[in-house]
């Protein structure tokens, strides 16, 4: 009651400031249309509907107009020791046979090259697993898909061979002792635990279902990021290692559970690169090391159907990670793809991200840069325009790259065709415009019990629709631009992101972030300006989060619609920070005994611009009272102050 009278008092001063000074324009929504494509002999289109009316489609090879080959005539065998040279060789008919089907019989085939299995120049090629099941026993990528168009991958179930080479281990902490910097491993379902075994990560877990994160804390520590982190491991008794560390795990506890990692960035499991028209189909993905799915320069218009992304349910090895990092990982495309469908659990990094790579300049001379650009598409010929550190525009101005060579670690020198000394400076920021990773959508999938998000989107065009987010560790979604030089540089801002029809349930385990972030890191300090445009929350429910449903920063034209939340916090639940305009709210349903707090924005005093409607006659909100109405943030004259 007593909002819904501050807001009828504030209505007038809100209407005035409108007049005073009214919020910037939203830009344009980003539509990406493609035109029906011409009947093509043997192939069929999927259509994708994506965001603001966007359509694009993907090619498909027509079953009706394949020729089936099996893959036993080549030489493919469960009792062979290493079936690369086989399948290399089925591989190599396919590319001179286009419109050819390729059926791998049934069973367990393993394959023991270090070097990847490369899929190059096939046309309207299906490769059918039919129930197969590739284990690859070596770190590195497994896969390469290059040069082709209209090739599917239907039933294949991929595994990594964790009997001689483990992607992870739980382990209880016990005699934690800060003081020395020692503490025991005790390997909770191994009998017998090598000192010499790969130590890359380690992350809390949950002590019962021993998936990523616990109630209330979320600690770990990358070891592959620091210098020396582990000093020393002795073996205590079979199953007990004693770690020596530089400090890193002073805060552990005893009795604490944690997932570690043996492998994290070691290989891919399917790289797609200068490519269109790939579907992944109603395959089980049950192990990898590093990102699984990756996506990479040149590919376009592929999608993933069906797919299972988790730990085999009929495991014995005692695995609790899927994928070593990321499931799906997609830089430096040229976009329109969609993820449908899928069930993707436990992978040791995010469920899918998105992102165009950036590179961030360390020196100048002349026509010739260093930068940081750890995945960065630098390639002679290609345009690159340029940001200052404040991630503004440099106008009127553009280079094109002649010619790109590695530096130390992630840095990289690029020599441009002219001089830009005079335009450039360290910590201007490059994007090339080759790279557009924009137009997708993202339906139906189920997404749980995962290290860190489940999706991060940092390209424009996206739909995210009809998903189900659960036990997620840390944001269900993020939306970022973020910058650590040394480490990684992604995301070029987004411009319309429509989030619609989701359930939330459980996210953000470690209670360390909300459930939704919209944010810019650029080398430890924000943007100055908005870097995300027409975005879109509607038709969502949000339950069981730990407090923050929402906290944004840099946005212009954002809506918060026709949402269920359900919170027992009295907190605010959206929180906007700098740089935030043409908010809206309104049409939401909030329940549960915190709802009639937190619906009430918090918002910093800089740049914003909220309006809350009030809901259509008869519709409930905030535990079935009708909408606030009437309140307003204008710029510089903020109604609702951070505390």
């Amino acid at each position: 009651m007593l909002q819904r009278v501050l807001s009828i008092l504030l209505l007038p001063a809100a209407l005035l400031l409108a007049r005073i000074a009214p919020p910037p324009a939203v830009p344009a929504p980003v539509t990406l249309t493609e035109p029906t494509p011409a009947d093509t002999p043997g192939r069929t289109a999927d259509v994708i509907y994506g965001a603001a009316g966007s359509v694009f489609y993907i090619l498909r090879p027509q079953d009706s107009a394949l020729t089936t080959v099996c893959a036993d005539a080549f030489g493919m065998r469960e009792d062979a020791p290493d079936n690369t040279a086989a399948f290399q060789t089925a591989v190599d008919y396919c590319r001179a046979h286009p419109d050819t089907r390729l059926v791998i019989t049934p069973g367990v085939y393993r394959f023991t090259q270090t070097s990847a299995l490369v899929l190059r120049g096939l046309r309207n090629v299906r490769i059918e697993g039919a129930g197969a099941r590739f284990i690859f026993c070596a770190p590195g990528r497994q896969i390469l898909v290059t040069d082709c168009e209209s090739l599917e991958i239907h039933a294949l179930t991929i595994d990594y061979d964790r009997v001689n080479d483990p992607i992870d281990d739980v382990v209880v902490i016990q005699n934690a002792d800060p003081k020395s910097h020692t503490l025991d491993f005790r390997f909770f379902e191994k009998t017998d635990a090598d000192a010499a075994m790969p130590l890359q990560a380690v992350t809390q877990c949950d002590p019962h279902s021993f998936t990523f994160g616990t109630s209330g804390s979320a600690k770990e520590v990358y070891f592959t990021m620091l210098e020396q982190p582990i000093l020393r491991v002795d073996k205590v008794s079979s199953n007990v290692l004693r770690i020596t560390h530089d400090g890193c795990m002073d805060g552990f506890e005893d009795g604490e559970t944690y997932i570690l990692r043996h492998h994290i960035y070691d290989g891919e499991g399917i790289r797609t690169e200068n490519s269109a028209h790939v579907t992944y189909s109603d395959m089980h993905i049950y192990g990898g090391v590093g990102c699984f799915f990756v996506f990479g320069v040149g590919a376009s218009h592929f999608q993933i159907l069906g797919t299972c992304v988790g730990v085999d349910p009929q495991d014995t090895t005692g695995a609790h990670v899927s994928t070593s990092a990321d499931a799906i990982h997609i830089a430096n495309t040229n976009g329109r793809f969609r993820v449908e469908g899928c069930d993707i659990s436990r992978q040791g990094d995010d469920a899918l991200n998105v992102h165009d790579g950036l590179g961030c300049i360390e020196s100048v001379s002349g026509d010739t840069v260093t930068m940081f650009a750890s995945a960065f598409r630098l390639i002679p010929g290609d345009t690159l325009r340029f940001k200052d550190e404040a991630f503004q525009d440099i106008p009127d101005f553009a280079a094109v790259i002649v010619a790109a060579a590695d530096a130390a670690g992630t840095r990289k020198t690029v020599r441009f065709d002219r001089d830009v000394s005079a335009v450039l400076h360290p910590g201007c920021i490059a994007r090339n415009t080759a790279a557009d990773s924009s137009g997708y959508v993202l339906r139906g999938n189920y997404i749980h019990e995962n290290r860190a998000r489940g999706f991060l989107l940092q390209s424009s065009c996206g739909l995210c629709e009809n998903n189900r987010f659960c036990k997620t560790q840390m944001q269900a979604i993020k939306v970022v631009v973020d910058i650590i030089p040394s480490l990684w540089q992604e995301g070029t801002g987004v411009n319309t992101l429509e989030i619609r029809g989701n359930t939330f349930g459980q996210c953000v385990v470690g209670e360390k972030s909300e459930v939704i972030t919209f944010a810019t890191q650029l080398n430890g300090r924000p943007a100055d300006g908005c870097v995300f445009e027409n975005i879109e929350i509607t038709g969502n429910t949000f339950s069981d989060f730990p407090r923050r449903l929402v906290n944004a920063s840099n946005v212009n034209g954002f809506r918060f619609a026709d949402n269920i939340v359900r919170t027992g916090h009295s907190g605010s639940a959206l929180r906007f920070g700098t740089y935030c305009e043409n908010v809206r709210i309104h049409a939401n349903v909030w329940q549960g005994k915190g709802a009639w707090l937190a619906g009430i924005p918090r918002c910093r005093k800089l740049r914003t611009w909220i309006f809350l409607h009030a809901a259509p006659s008869g519709q409930p909100n905030r535990a079935g009272q009708n909408a606030v109405s009437g309140s307003a943030c204008a710029n510089n004259e903020c109604l609702c102050e951070e505390p």
